[in-house]
């Protein structure tokens, strides 16, 4: 066997957080012989083997060696037992629980306890007690490794309302792993499926509005730039069952179409540029006058929720709100993401119908929405 104590004993003691001199006391020897141990000088005697091996959790044998084969013979069998348990969670979980043991520096076995203990207790609050502090020990540890967001995920469906948001926050704003993933799963998991099907709509159209407005090729130039603002208008108007655009669209269409008019004056095709961008100043004075606070989106495709007019917040048919997560960018309705856009010198495109009276008068207007809005 290929003797690795002294690398191993040092591995284990930082990982515990005890000093050379600690490690000294509870074994019952001078710091002096730790310090050489750990430099190869010399080894412990026999008997002692067995103390050390206990207090860090390990067996004799992985004490002494760096046996890899050993290690990944193991780590099959845990597999293909795991596989077989799978219908058995209670058993499965002890069984890891005993792989945690003798492996307790592992964050593969502690990520797969973690999600045994969510298959076997989710829904089921005397079995989420139950095992509730070992969940919590797990994850803390997990929180620092690869597996953050599979465990913030486990303990946003496993934790009660009052350490929700505590998880919650945890979850980055936008991404695909998001705070409304977790909402998601928790519901499911908790077989709640009315609030399921609310949530996957919210999630929807939270992934919908922040694809339309972030996948555009700006690098291919105005040509390619035309063709996928059409598209975009296109599929809102789909929402609308080929009506009017719904309202709870309209600012976002409205600020598509000044993006499609800037693109369309670059090639000259002033006519229907000036089209759009009239169009456009029509819907937002249309939003920004309304006294509707939630306005529809697209019905069953989104749950039937509907939004208030700068997208933080959505209502359900039972009338409960839900905050807007990922689409922070957006705030259509009080004119400043409009207006920005119209007053951005990196809108180049724009530069060629600047001085006109036409252009002027339609700034000044979404200028003074906006200040109302602000209350300025």
């Amino acid at each position: 066997m290929n003797l690795n104590f002294a690398e191993n004993l040092k591995q284990l003691r930082k990982e515990k957080g005890v000093t050379q001199e600690k490690l000294s006391e509870i074994l019952g020897v001078s710091a002096q012989s730790v310090s050489r141990w750990e430099l190869s000088i010399c080894y412990p005697d026999i008997e002692m083997l067995p103390a050390i091996s206990n207090y860090f959790g390990v067996t004799v044998d992985e004490l002494l060696s760096n046996d890899t084969h050993s290690k990944e013979k193991d780590h099959k069998i845990f597999n293909d037992t795991v596989y077989k348990l799978s219908d058995k969670t209670g058993e499965c979980i002890d069984f890891i629980m005993e792989y945690c043991r003798k492996y307790p520096e592992s964050d593969y076995y502690s990520s797969q306890l973690v999600y045994a203990i969510k298959r076997h207790a989710a829904g089921n609050p005397e079995k989420t007690e139950k095992y509730m502090p070992i969940l919590l020990k797990n994850a803390q540890r997990l929180l620092e490794t690869r597996y953050r967001n599979f465990t913030i995920q486990i303990m946003t469906t496993l934790c009660d309302e009052k350490e929700l948001d505590k998880w919650l926050d945890m979850t980055p704003y936008n991404s695909g792993f998001s705070r409304r993933y977790c909402l998601v799963a928790r519901s499911q998991a908790r077989n709640d499926w009315e609030e399921a099907y609310i949530q996957q709509g919210i999630q929807m159209f939270e992934s919908f509005a922040v694809q339309l407005d972030e996948r555009y090729p700006d690098h291919f130039g105005a040509h390619k730039k035309v063709d996928y603002q059409k598209k975009i208008l296109k599929m809102i108007e789909v929402l609308g069952d080929g009506k009017d655009v719904l309202d709870g669209w309209k600012c976002f269409y409205a600020y598509k179409q000044l993006v499609l008019s800037a693109c369309l004056f670059a090639l000259k095709d002033n006519d229907e540029a000036w089209l759009n961008f009239d169009s456009a100043i029509e819907k937002c004075k249309y939003v920004h006058s309304l006294n509707n606070e939630w306005l529809d989106i697209g019905g069953t495709i989104f749950s039937n929720i509907k939004v208030n007019r700068v997208w933080n917040y959505a209502i359900d048919e039972k009338g409960e709100k839900h905050q807007l997560f990922g689409i922070v960018r957006f705030s259509y309705a009080d004119m400043r993401l409009i207006f920005d856009l119209l007053t951005n010198p990196k809108w180049a495109w724009f530069n060629s119908v600047r001085d006109t009276q036409k252009f002027k008068a339609a700034l000044e207007c979404v200028k003074k929405m906006k200040n109302r809005a602000l209350g300025e």
